[in-house]
């Protein structure tokens, strides 16, 4: 989709703009003030603030004096505010614009309002995850009522909680500025994407639920570990237990993620102690202890709602799902054979995408070293001279190439690929950095293996688009955590002082430079997705289930489709009991409140890969719907078959429709339809027909 004109950019002007690079030039002129003892005590007191302690030899001139204290009083207001008002503001121009009417997240309605209502997961309602995020908002539909606005504000707390954990977990790593600049980032980023006509990929109305409640979970991993590694109290790996049950019974990307965070840290604190003390075995067994009664904490409740529910075997299989799918051989070799799996892994055309992202990598990597060489040896100790110049130009070499990054191919949906190889690559340096401290017991051994444990996550979160770095898809959640352990590395690692003394200069320009960099792309993309949030301005359903979605204006008729569709039920099938929708359509079930007969809710080639087409067809066998839908869509731009083209798209299934079906009416046919996508209602062949409805077969050239 084009960069939307309805949604006018609210900022600088031109000439405001040229005035603001002419001061942002102009630093040499602000060196002086820098240098004022104000700012060499707020410099002082960061410096102390990243270990949160001041050194032990700080002399008494080097205390902060009240104005610090009362700026310190300042930004402690003023940085949660801006968090929590750039949030609000995010919600409330995005509001309601944040699924489509038939892909992915009318299945997690589906399944909560369902759930809610009694019916077993994995056994009358399908679902390819965990089953911790399907309790939770089943919990939600049956206390708060069923309702997309309460999926809505249930979304909305945990990414708030999400936005509390980023702030902690990158504040701990040793930077107060990075802790109010990665919510931010994320904010604008992430959490509100919107790259392309198709939503669903944030946080509010995931595709999945188990998407947003893995990475939450990761990040509560990633917390305990980072505040056990600071005060060595017992209660933060009991935490980190917690966190790694979330990622159990949910997501496995984000197991892995965690599973990998985990045994770093294990590893490695577990060498550092056979190496200087004698009690690595039992700190190692203790610790295991503490992270299995975390991990049980949460595991075994799961475990005895459903064995409540359905016995023993069921439990197990349903509390152990995201395993048991990992072994699975015929979930790996439905996505080993699915052209749109292949199309978002990469692996399409793995050699060229591997050469790409290690090409635009290697130039993030080596305009960063320079800047950062660049800039430490001089800027401590020197006036601003000819080589601010030099590294002036780098800054802008560096912005022109992101951008033209940008602009190239898909815009911004690539963006992610420029981070693969980076992340990866530093993350394999403070490895190596944190083992050699650990054997070496050097004073920096908390801060690198830190650094070490939430560079493991990032890079193994990557693993699924390691060979595509999409923003526009599965990104809102793969992504963050590398995109925001990048920008502190430069932020925070490339001014780190070699030494901590009140004698110690901070180097300025690198995090100065960097965070004004990070902010510009964030904002950009923010406004980005806004734009496409202002265009939606056509609402489907009503109440509770209300939401907004593009108009036929914009070329798309999905809204006007399912709008279309729920008008000609209440006309003509108003009382029917059992609805099915083929191959994708739960929405409307959802919306009538009327449940399917078969566990499965998508029909798409892809999906009918996982769960086979004579399972359904038998389902349908044995229950026939009282009203069925057929969509007609073509797929090959998502890499799928038309639904019935052959045998794995469900031709079988649309042959017994054939035999046993009539067609009583069609919705969503118009003059604005310039997509050509329309639905046709159908009905047993012994229901009487309405007077003036049509009838005709749907496969009349099918013997």
């Amino acid at each position: 989709m084009n960069n939307p004109t309805g949604y006018t950019k609210r900022g600088i002007s031109g000439s405001n703009r040229l005035a603001a690079l002419g001061r942002f030039v102009a630093l040499d002129g602000l060196a002086s003030l820098l240098r004022t003892r104000i700012f060499e005590s707020v410099r002082l007191e960061i410096i102390y603030r990243m270990n949160d302690s001041a050194p032990a030899d700080a002399t008494p001139s080097a205390t902060p004096d009240g104005r610090v204290k009362w700026l310190n009083v300042v930004l402690a207001v003023a940085d949660p505010l801006s968090i929590a008002a750039l949030y609000v503001y995010m919600l409330a121009h995005s509001w309601l614009g944040w699924m489509d009417p038939f892909i992915d997240v009318p299945r997690e309605l589906y399944t909560a309002w369902r759930m809610s209502e009694g019916d077993l997961l994995y056994d009358r309602i399908a679902c390819w995850y965990g089953p911790l995020a399907e309790l939770v908002q089943a919990a939600g539909f049956r206390v708060f009522g069923v309702g997309l606005d309460t999926m809505v504000w249930m979304n909305i707390i945990l990414t708030a909680g999400v936005l509390l954990l980023l702030r902690s977990v990158f504040r701990t790593l040793g930077s107060r500025l990075m802790g109010w600049l990665a919510p931010v980032v994320f904010l604008c980023v992430f959490a509100f994407g919107h790259y392309n006509s198709v939503a669903n990929y944030n946080f509010i109305l995931p595709y999945t639920a188990q998407s947003t409640y893995s990475f939450f979970g990761l990040l509560l991993l990633l917390w305990g570990l980072l505040k056990h590694l600071k005060k060595e109290r017992s209660v933060w790996l009991w935490v980190a237990g917690l966190g790694l049950a979330v990622t159990y019974l949910d997501k496995p990307e984000a197991l892995l993620a965690a599973a990998g965070a985990l045994g770093v840290y294990l590893f490695v604190q577990s060498l550092r102690l056979t190496r200087h003390e004698a009690s690595s075995s039992r700190w190692l067994w203790r610790a295991l202890g503490l992270l299995t009664g975390g991990f049980f904490c949460l595991w075994l409740p799961v475990f005895g709602f459903f064995l409540c529910k359905a016995g023993l075997s069921y439990a197990i299989r349903a509390t152990d799902y995201v395993l048991v799918s990992l072994l699975d051989s015929q979930v790996r070799n439905t996505l080993a054979n699915s052209r749109l799996f292949q199309l978002y892994f990469g692996f399409d055309k793995p050699w060229e995408n591997f050469l790409y992202q290690l090409r635009v990598g290697g130039c993030l990597v080596l305009v960063c070293g320079v800047m950062v060489v660049a800039a430490r040896p001089w800027v401590r100790t020197r006036r601003l001279g000819p080589k601010w110049w030099i590294l002036l130009m780098v800054v802008i070499m560096a912005a022109g190439t992101a951008g033209l990054l940008a602009e190239s191919d898909n815009r911004w949906l690539n963006i992610g690929s420029i981070f693969v190889f980076p992340v990866c690559l530093a993350t394999a340096a403070f490895f190596g950095r944190s083992v050699w401290s650990a054997w070496h017991g050097c004073v920096e051994f908390n801060r690198v293996l830190g650094v070490a444990v939430v560079g493991m996550a990032a890079s193994l979160m990557l693993v699924r688009i390691i060979l595509s770095g999409r923003l526009s898809h599965y990104g809102f959640y793969l992504m963050p955590l590398a995109v925001l352990f990048w920008i502190h590395l430069m932020v925070v690692e490339a001014a780190w002082p070699l030494e901590r003394s009140p004698q110690t200069r901070t180097n300025w320009l690198l995090p100065a430079t960097f965070s004004a960099l990070a902010l510009y792309g964030s904002f950009t993309l923010a406004h980005f997705n806004l734009g496409i949030y202002a265009m939606k301005d056509f609402a489907v359903g009503e109440g509770h289930d209300r939401f907004y979605t593009f108009s036929t204006k914009n070329g798309e008729v999905s809204g006007v489709l399912l709008q279309a569709t729920l008008d000609s039920y209440a006309k003509k099938t108003p009382t029917a009991k059992t609805l099915v929708a083929f191959p994708e359509g739960i929405m409307v079930n959802y919306l009538l409140r009327v449940p399917t007969p078969v566990k499965e809710q998508e029909f798409l080639s892809m999906a009918l890969g996982f769960t086979k087409p004579e399972s359904v067809l038998e389902e349908l066998k044995a229950h026939p719907p009282e009203v069925v839908y057929l969509m007609h869509r073509d797929y090959a731009e998502y890499g799928l078959k038309y639904f019935g083209e052959d045998e794995a798209s469900g031709r079988a299934i649309l042959l017994w429709l054939n035999e046993n079906y009539k067609i009583i009416g069609t919705a969503g046919e118009s003059k604005h339809n310039v997509t050509g996508h329309y639905l046709d209602l159908l009905v047993p062949k012994n229901t009487p027909l309405p007077p003036g409805a049509p009838s005709a077969p749907l496969l009349p050239e099918v013997q």
